[in-house]
């Protein structure tokens, strides 16, 4: 009876959670075996509880480390979200600015073109101005030429003219000699006189025009060589300027391209931010409901350890 006693003391503190009592029986009878059997369970039983008791005790330090790193995390997520919206927001303007500097760069390169085209006309017109004008003084030239021919010829007219009133002179006289026999031939001879007097006149009015002209052929000659110097350094100039204008024009097209490159990769960063703030967004959706799962992790710490505090061990 006293085993079984025993038995039900430990049984009884058992059923009020006080796992300190333990029976010490250690007989072969039937009271003994459950008695050692009971003493057993209840050292295990205590181990468990202990342990129990240990990991609710770090798991509930565990939640509420988790919990503020969780915190933390959701702090910074929310930061990085926020920076990364920041980011996009710029970079996008970035890419619209690097659009429209492209845009300004097509057309600056549209513009140098037609420079070019303009300027590569220009030195077309300007070559063919130094041909005619050469084409011209060659025939000033000439024309100079012919002047002096045509003043050989009036100084021929004019010495012919001058042995004619002459002869005329000479017919008059011999006429006034003839008396009334050479009246006719006098007066053939005065209109003789007259008309070589008139081509005298006319010969020196000829060769007083054609002296001009030969004065203002040699200027004009003079005038179309200088204009000709100016015009082929017109034409040097615009073919420097085509040349400057042809390389800007590949300076201006690398640039494009560039622009276009530095638009795509403002374009793509903007998308990967949009990623890192949606990833950001999310990852701050996850931390809390990490941090709703550590608070119920908690709350099951806090009642496990509750129910472990009904024991006594």
């Amino acid at each position: 009876m006293q085993s079984l006693n025993k038995v039900t003391y430990v049984c009884d503190g058992l059923a009020d959670g006080d796992l300190t009592r333990h029976t010490g029986l250690d007989t072969r009878d039937e009271p003994g075996q459950m008695g050692r059997a009971l003493d057993g369970a209840l050292s295990r039983l205590r181990q468990t509880i202990t342990t129990i008791e240990g990991s609710a005790t770090s798991l509930a330090g565990a939640s509420e480390q988790m919990s503020s790193t969780a915190a933390n995390i959701a702090a910074s997520a929310e930061q990085t979200s926020a920076q990364a919206l920041a980011v996009s927001a710029a970079a996008e303007e970035v890419s619209r600015s690097v659009e429209t500097v492209s845009s300004g760069s097509e057309q600056m390169g549209a513009s140098i073109r037609e420079i070019s085209q303009n300027a590569a006309e220009a030195a077309r017109v300007a070559s063919e101005a130094v041909t005619i004008t050469a084409n011209t003084s060659a025939t000033m030239n000439k024309l100079g030429d012919s002047s002096a021919e045509i003043g050989n010829v009036i100084k021929v007219i004019t010495a012919i003219a001058e042995q004619t009133n002459l002869l005329a002179l000479n017919a008059t006289i011999e006429a006034a000699r003839a008396g009334e026999m050479g009246k006719g031939f006098a007066v053939v001879a005065s209109e003789v006189k007259d008309l070589a007097q008139e081509t005298a006149r006319a010969t020196e009015d000829i060769s007083r025009r054609v002296q001009a002209i030969q004065q203002d052929t040699s200027g004009a000659v003079a005038a179309i060589d200088e204009i000709s110097v100016v015009i082929e350094r017109i034409s040097e100039f615009q073919t420097t300027i085509a040349s400057a204008v042809e390389e800007q024009t590949a300076t201006t097209a690398e640039m494009n391209r560039s622009v276009s490159e530095a638009a795509g990769g403002a374009g793509e960063i903007a998308q990967n931010i949009t990623g890192v703030a949606e990833a950001a967004r999310m990852t701050s959706q996850g931390v809390t409901e990490t941090q709703q799962a550590t608070t119920e992790l908690a709350r099951m710490s806090t009642e496990l350890s509750g129910l472990v505090a009904t024991f006594r061990i």
